[in-house]
């Protein structure tokens, strides 16, 4: 038995003599210490041996106190003496504990679970007045209780659905892959799953994220105040932690639905120092449009299945080395049309370092890929289109902590991407030509530094810097263009070749960040935020929905970075005790070397995309309200957002301009959205979620008139693009849980009865026109699900 195993057994079969008020001796006897002296270690789960975040710790009777870090980590400063520590969190039973300190110590405890007492303890993984505190505005943190809190989707928990809920946070409807916040596209967001970097975040088109809900730990979203160590996207920053592995016992968990199933195994390795955890999920909803009503559903098919897996050791008290790996794959056909088949493939790996006690090193690498088909089945021009992205990416990261006020963090990345732009194949007695674009290639090197500083108890800023430098690489053939005019095929005079590795085009950026949280009150804080950021890597699309067929686009010789200036300041307040908290904020954001495309752009299979691509600038604006009563038996949450994005493309000697220059909004321009969250724990064992949600329908070009021809007996005329909107979206969805139930340690159970769009709102998705021959334009609304879905969902864990 090794020294680090024996001392947490030795803690774990002590400490109920502790609770039993026997004295800690901690520290030297033998100091000398007439100052202070500081307590420090971290809260687990007494079951798994999880940190405990948010965990409440009080040394009586002098009534300090501090809430433990996301690790569980906790730091408390005080005169050498006899004391009682009190522990709470809700669901553990509270622990309490005399001591004496000589000197500086270290001491972890494990708190063990216990049944739930409504209206007298609080579920929260975080500090109640952390919305006052956190330095950084427009920060969402999601745990996997909040995450639970909200109606399901035919059962089912899911992390991007819930995201939707969050103000600043859209999307363009239902089956639209991705999020958009505060104006943002859907490509201009940073999605990580443990380090690893995530392209395409969604199954089945947009109605389930790829991200296992039983493995899931929580949630972070920058959408605001952004810390150095990322980049590369202009809008936000969605961080998705996975939980570790039970490193005492073994257990299973999952679920079994209407529309997919799951599972997740999860033990230790090696008892109290490594573990693991592998989910796997599985769809089976062809069932269910073979029941439809619709023809061309009941010969669709639809199937995705993900697997998870993730490990964690500790080597020594001050070393950790862990891995994630995760693969997915979607399957989507409709009637005898098209098929879409995407998958992703990715894997990573940390190795995390105490260095005394001030300093942290983590190291890390990150490589995978995401590869997406698109075939045409029909007729005699069968083919199969495909595009992937291929990635490798690493990172060491240090953190400083020099004085309890400052906390310095600071490192570098660096990534590689190759892109396969498109191919063409063609299937059995097919007609097309193969075809097949060179691949793409770059690095992206980027240094950062980042200081959190507490000023004084009322104030607090956190400055930062990020340094980015790209290069775009060969082989690669660039054409070159007539001068003083618009690039098209008839305008090409020369090309140039770079050699395999050769720079062909090279560009660097300087982020500045800035937060700054002043507290006025003891219930009210105002903060303001600021950043700067660059994208290299830029998804081109001429629909108004990112599908998995969408082109991504490495900076190159003439397609420049985007880069966005980003500002928001928000007023906090909290009422009864930090039970109620709300808060408004305004945001906006400016941004040069915006992307757009041309009138009937050819963007799949073009050597010549700069052709077919446009260069402007856009501006992302609004204000965002939020209420929340967080506690108690009736939880209720009410946000609103409005929020406007508009570009404008002028017109140039070497470019065409769009809409006569003036500003239109982008496709997913929704201005007004409203969410209402509202949970009822009814039971220990029995809960309700409704959520309501409300938007402005997104823009679209529609037919504006008519003219006749001799052959033709009307032509269309279309309207500027984006000129009006689909049909307003809104549904309600309710669920409602039964359990869990059945012994606590052994095996548990629930049940869930969830009903998607209750109401049976046939909301529009897009709104197309289509022109039969010698008959007039015609308007044809297309709805995802437009009609009511009820789901029951099994869920056990043992």
């Amino acid at each position: 038995m090794t020294r680090s195993t024996f001392t947490l057994l030795l803690l774990f079969f002590t400490l109920p003599l502790f609770s039993q008020q026997d004295i800690m001796e901690l520290g030297d006897k033998n100091a000398k210490n007439e100052g202070s002296v500081t307590l420090s270690g971290q809260v687990f789960d007494a079951a798994n041996g999880e940190p405990i975040p948010g965990a409440v710790l009080q040394i009586l009777p002098i009534g300090l106190s501090d809430v433990s870090r996301a690790d569980g980590s906790f730091r408390l400063t005080m005169p050498a003496g006899k004391y009682s520590i009190q522990i709470s969190f809700l669901g553990y039973e509270e622990f309490n504990a005399p001591f004496q300190i000589f000197s500086n110590a270290r001491q972890d405890f494990r708190l063990q679970t216990g049944a739930l007492k409504l209206n007298e303890v609080v579920i929260s993984d975080i500090r109640a007045d952390d919305n006052l505190t956190s330095v950084m505005a427009g920060v969402e943190q999601l745990s996997i209780e909040k995450l639970e809190r909200q109606a399901k989707f035919l059962g089912e928990m899911d992390v991007l659905r819930s995201l939707q809920s969050v103000t600043g946070v859209t999307s363009a409807g239902e089956g639209a892959a991705g999020f958009n916040v505060r104006g943002g596209n859907t490509d201009e967001n940073l999605i990580l799953m443990d380090g690893n970097l995530v392209f395409n975040p969604v199954h089945a088109l947009g109605f389930f994220s790829l991200f296992h809900p039983d493995m899931v730990q929580g949630v972070t979203l920058y959408k605001g105040g952004v810390p150095a160590r990322y980049g590369g996207r202009l809008s936000s920053v969605l961080d998705v932690k996975l939980r570790e592995g039970n490193d005492r016992q073994m257990s299973v968990q999952g679920g079994v639905g209407i529309a997919s199933s799951r599972l997740v195994l999860e033990g230790p390795i090696v008892k109290n120092k490594a573990s693991f955890i592998a989910g796997a999920r599985v769809s089976y909803v062809d069932w269910m449009l073979k029941r439809t009503r619709n023809v061309d559903l009941r010969k669709s098919q639809a199937f995705f299945y993900d697997l998870t897996a993730k490990a964690d050791a500790r080597l020594t008290p001050t070393t950790k080395i862990g891995f994630t790996a995760f693969n997915t794959h979607d399957n989507f056909q409709f009637a005898d049309e098209v098929k879409f088949e995407y998958a992703t493939t990715s894997g990573s790996v940390y190795l995390r370092q105490l260095v005394g006690k001030k300093i942290n090193l983590t190291t890390s690498v990150n490589a995978g890929q995401y590869q997406s088909n698109l075939f045409d089945i029909n007729g005699n021009d069968q083919s199969r289109f495909t595009n992937n992205i291929q990635f490798l990416r690493g990172s060491l990261i240090g953190f400083y902590q020099p004085t309890d006020a400052i906390q310095l963090e600071l490192g570098a990345e660096q990534n590689r991407y190759t892109v396969s732009p498109g191919e063409l194949n063609p299937l059995e007695n097919s007609v097309v030509k193969a075809d097949l674009l060179p691949d793409e290639q770059a690095h992206e090197t980027s240094l950062f530094l980042n200081n959190q500083w507490t000023i004084s108890d009322n104030i607090e800023l956190m400055a930062g810097v990020r340094y980015i430098f790209f290069k775009n690489l060969g082989p690669e053939r660039v054409l070159l263009y007539e001068e003083g005019v618009p690039k098209t095929e008839e305008t090409i005079r020369d090309s140039l070749q770079f050699g395999d590795g050769e720079e062909t085009a090279s560009y660097t950026g300087l982020e500045p960040r800035l937060s700054l949280r002043v507290r006025l009150s003891e219930a009210s804080s105002v903060k303001f935020g600021y950043n700067r950021s660059y994208q290299f890597f830029s998804q081109i699309s001429n629909t108004a929905s990112a599908t998995p067929i969408d082109i991504w686009q490495l900076s190159n010789y003439y397609i420049r970075p985007q880069h966005a200036d980003n500002f928001s300041i928000g007023y906090y307040r909290n009422f009864r005790e930090n039970t109620i908290q709300s808060y408004v904020t305004l945001f906006y954001r400016k941004i040069y070397q915006l992307i757009d495309y041309k009138d009937f752009a050819k963007l799949l299979l073009n050597d010549h995309i700069e052709t077919e691509l446009l260069t402007g600038q856009g501006k992302a604006y609004g204000v965002e309200m939020y209420f929340n009563k967080a506690y108690g038996q009736h939880r209720f949450e009410l946000n609103y957002t409005y929020s406007r994005t508009q570009r404008q493309i002028e017109a140039s000697a070497v470019q065409e301009g769009v809409n006569s220059g003036e500003w239109y909004p982008s496709n997913y321009d929704k201005p007004h959205n409203l969410n209402l969250n509202y949970f009822f724990q009814i039971k220990p064992n029995s809960s309700l979620s409704v959520n309501f949600t409300y938007s402005t329908g997104r823009p679209t070009t529609a037919p504006v008139s008519t003219y006749s021809t001799r052959n033709v007996l009307t032509i269309p005329v279309y309207s500027q693009r984006n000129r009006y909107r689909i049909p307003d979206y809104h549904r309600l969805d309710l669920a409602y849980t039964v359990g869990p139930w059945g012994k606590r340690d052994r095996w548990r159970n629930s049940l869930t009865f969830s009903i998607y769009n209750l109401y049976f709102r046939k909301n529009a998705f897009s709104v197309f026109f289509r022109q039969n021959p010698f008959q007039n334009v015609k308007a044809y609304r297309v709805a995802v699900l437009g009609t009511m879905f009820p789901a029951v969902t099994y869920d056990f864990k043992f």
